[in-house]
């Protein structure tokens, strides 16, 4: 009697055990989900205001040399990064522009937007890129 005792404590410890840690890990996975919308949200916004910046500010960036598509040209943005949505995340929106096609007058701007938010003592990051080509 005493070792099916022994058995069954021995037994639901380790599915206790077992419980605990998937928990911990689900949310673990459901942390660095809320990180991640925090982080595309806070790129979307950077691109946004470098667009406005391209387009309605005529911001002017550097030329992309043939082949590259990488901008080079850093955008200074005024973001409230201390509002609740945007807390521990920062925005870097690099921008580029090339000339368009022999026959047209358009220049063409390419922005790479990158968002980066952190939580935990720095322990969490979550980092998300959007890159968007406009024409002005």
């Amino acid at each position: 009697m005493l070792v099916m005792a022994v058995f069954i404590i021995v037994i639901f410890g380790l599915l206790a055990s077992a419980l605990s840690s998937i928990l911990s890990s689900s949310q673990d996975t459901v942390s660095y989900e809320v990180l991640g919308v925090r982080a595309q949200a806070t790129a979307n916004a950077g691109l946004e205001a470098g667009l406005y910046r391209v387009l309605r500010n005529s911001l002017s960036c550097n030329q992309i040399t043939d082949g590259s598509v990488i901008p080079t040209t850093v955008v200074t943005l005024m973001l409230d990064t201390n509002s609740i949505g945007l807390s521990q995340c920062s925005v870097v929106v690099l921008c580029g522009q090339r000339p368009a096609v022999s026959s047209s007058s358009a220049t063409y701007f390419i922005l790479n937007s990158t968002g980066t938010c952190i939580a935990g003592n720095n322990q969490l990051t979550a980092t998300r890129t959007i890159k968007s080509e406009v024409r002005r």
